[in-house]
């Protein structure tokens, strides 16, 4: 497995032994002279990394005002320093930020802000006054985009504690960002919890959408999609139903949490979620793959290997590149025995056979916790990596950022 080499080594590129990329020595995201706080990447879809054509942009929330703030960072692909930070939200607090690339070496970010939903349009140089995207309460906004031009942002909508789905187009109009009347993912009361969404355009233009769901007393994952304008799908259920009988504690289901979404080739969609149906270890890195465009999913198949079964896994995310897909997650399987129980980031990545053994990312491993990552992989192949690094589990924390170069690009 991969490991972090000693400082002196840290000027060159870091190789992955197994991994198809050779990782970068890690960067700073934001300042560090700025005084000790808190940062935070927890929205939904875990879309807080895009490459665009040149580029790449990171969100994420943190306290240094003394509320929590959304802000952004911008950097060349292949540069190794971000420009200066600048704040997105325009509020008393904001929170969960989500962020997609355009045409244009653009992004559009969206992020919750005093109870409702606002976005922006960002580039390198500047950003556009932020607009409100939902008509009311919302929460738990993530993006889709298709091409680089055709956006949707999805939320749930909070009405007398009940959540449900909401999907809006997004335009770009004059340098303006615009957003269409929203519509419900799913008919039905507004009695239900549906939260943490997840979204992603498939080649013929169809959007799926998938999130969590506790109609039933217990959290459970389902999706829908459509094209167009079109109403969406019956929803179907992505999680399989993992209830012993004789287990008081999971008799309503097993616990599921935080599903992320991809898109690869032609019709092909990759779902990644954490899922407790082993309740010895906690949460594990589970998912399931359609390849008809999200009308269907297959049977559910775990993504970690069996060296991390023994403890839970956090944070996981997918996205493609041209190795297939790739997962990045964070667990402690190297420290859970020393008291610290601090965490490494984690890759896996598709092969012909299923998924690769599990490498520690070089960089986001070692000492203290290295965890809650988000990633993205660029046209060439290369995979961008954000994490939050602290001391402990609990103390402040650093923003940090690696890339890794696709191996084919050596060759």
């Amino acid at each position: 497995m991969i490991r972090r080499l000693g400082a002196a080594f840290l000027s060159l590129p870091i190789c992955a032994w197994s991994a198809p990329w050779s990782f970068d020595a890690p960067v700073e995201v934001v300042d560090r002279s700025l005084p000790p706080h808190f940062q935070h990447l927890e929205g939904a879809g875990r879309l807080h990394i895009a490459a665009g054509e040149r580029s790449l942009a990171v969100v994420w929330e943190d306290d240094r005002d003394g509320s929590p703030q959304v802000y952004a960072a911008v950097k060349e692909l292949a540069e190794n320093a971000f420009e200066p930070d600048v704040k997105l939200s325009t509020g008393n607090e904001a929170f969960d930020p989500a962020v997609v690339a355009l045409e244009g070496n653009r992004w559009i970010a969206a992020w919750e802000q005093n109870g409702e939903i606002w976005g922006s349009i960002l580039d390198s140089s500047q950003v556009t006054l932020p607009a409100r995207l939902s008509g009311g309460a919302a929460r738990q906004v993530t993006l889709a985009a298709d091409n680089g031009e055709n956006v949707h942002a999805v939320w749930a909508r909070v009405s007398n504690g009940a959540q449900v789905l909401e999907v809006a187009p997004l335009k770009v109009a004059a340098n303006l960002l615009q957003v269409e009347a929203p519509v419900r993912v799913t008919p039905g009361a507004d009695t239900h919890y549906q939260g943490y969404p997840a979204a992603t355009f498939v080649g013929n233009g169809r959007l799926v959408v998938a999130w969590e769901d506790r109609r039933a007393g217990h959290t459970r994952l389902f999706s829908s999609w459509r094209k167009g304008r079109q109403p969406f799908s019956p929803e179907i259920q992505l999680n399989e139903h993992r209830a012993p009988a004789t287990t008081d504690d999971f008799r309503g289901g097993t616990g599921v949490m935080r599903v992320t979404l991809a898109r690869g080739q032609e019709d092909t969609v990759q779902a990644v979620w954490l899922d407790k149906r082993n309740p010895g270890s906690g949460y594990a890195v589970w998912g399931a793959r359609s390849v008809d465009g999200g009308k269907s999913f297959s049977s559910n198949h775990k993504v970690q290997d069996e060296l991390g079964d023994a403890i839970q896994q956090w944070h996981a995310s997918v996205d493609h590149g041209r190795v297939g897909f790739v997962s990045t997650w964070d667990d402690a399987r190297e420290r859970w025995a020393d008291e610290s129980e601090t965490a490494d980031v984690w890759v896996s990545w598709q092969t012909e056979s299923g998924w690769s053994g599990d490498e520690s990312v070089p960089g986001a491993s070692g000492a203290g916790y290295q965890g809650s990552p988000a990633m993205t992989i660029d046209r060439e192949g290369d995979i961008h990596i954000v994490w939050i690094e602290r001391d402990s589990r609990t103390s402040p924390g650093r923003l940090r950022y690696v890339r890794g170069v696709a191996e084919y690009r050596y060759r």
